[in-house]
């Protein structure tokens, strides 16, 4: 079964990029919640921009959606120096973010290409 996402740590343009597709489980959250905190764990965020490619992430079950919420206030108490979520290709996923969006106070920047997402960390 193919990783569900992947991260990538660029120290020298001071970005931390992380691709998820699929849809994920419970346990696939999960895990990519601890994998994703190792990472910050072992960084200064603020000195970081997170761009979170989601393009390829599919609507997850409803019971789910909670993840979804959470991840985003993890992104958020990170305290990256900003965020940039691309949003998701399909408009089932997009809609769910934006609905766990409303809920919080979300400081992240939402764009629909990777070129928009670059171009917000210059």
């Amino acid at each position: 079964m193919a990783k569900l996402y992947s991260f990538h740590l660029d120290e020298e343009k001071g970005t931390f990029f992380v691709k998820v597709g699929g849809i994920f489980k419970e346990e696939d959250a999960k895990i990519y919640l601890s994998e994703f905190q190792t990472i910050v764990n072992t960084i200064n965020p603020l000195r970081y921009k997170l761009i979170i490619d989601g393009r390829d992430q599919e609507a997850v079950a409803s019971h789910v959606v909670d993840d979804i919420e959470f991840v985003l206030k993890l992104y958020s108490m990170a305290n990256f120096k900003k965020i940039i979520i691309i949003n998701p290709s399909s408009l089932a996923s997009r809609m769910q973010v934006e609905n766990c969006v409303k809920k919080i106070h979300f400081p992240g920047i939402f764009v629909d290409t990777l070129e928009e997402a670059l171009q917000h960390i210059k």
